[in-house]
């Protein structure tokens, strides 16, 4: 297969068990479809949304070729509070991330799991000191 970026022929890759492709080039990574999925199923430590139906998207039609079924690339930002872009091919559902986008992507969701950490640890302090000052009220 050749790279939708800069035309370099793609490496076969293995993380765990999935076989997924890289360009040597330009650093992009090409997923078919449901390899991402198979590795966050397999690597607890990877923690990325694969779940794209869900996610909060933006679609413009992209300029790049798939580089499975050469059907134009769909461009998606991908939304968690960041500028995020990858492309997907709507024929086979394989899926392009440039050089430093699955990182991206990962780092985007620690972010987002703290920011949600954080406001749940403060929610539950202003129960807390809710109950501690009623508690003087209650009925013994």
């Amino acid at each position: 297969m050749k790279c939708p970026k800069c035309s370099s022929t793609l490496d076969d890759k293995i993380l765990g068990s999935t076989i997924y492709d890289r360009c040597n080039k330009c650093g992009g990574l090409w997923f078919d479809k449901d390899e991402l999925y198979q590795i966050k199923k397999e690597k607890d430590w990877f923690d990325v949304d694969t779940s794209i139906e869900n996610a909060n998207l933006k679609i413009k039609k992209g300029d790049s070729k798939c580089p499975r079924c050469s059907k134009p690339l769909h461009t998606i930002k991908y939304e968690h509070e960041t500028s995020i872009e990858i492309d997907i091919c709507p024929k086979c559902q394989g899926i392009w991330l440039d050089a430093g986008g699955l990182q991206a992507i990962h780092k985007a969701n620690e972010t987002w799991l703290e920011k949600i950490k954080d406001k749940t640890e403060k929610e539950l302090i202003a129960v807390e000191l809710f109950f501690i000052r009623i508690i003087p009220f209650l009925p013994r």
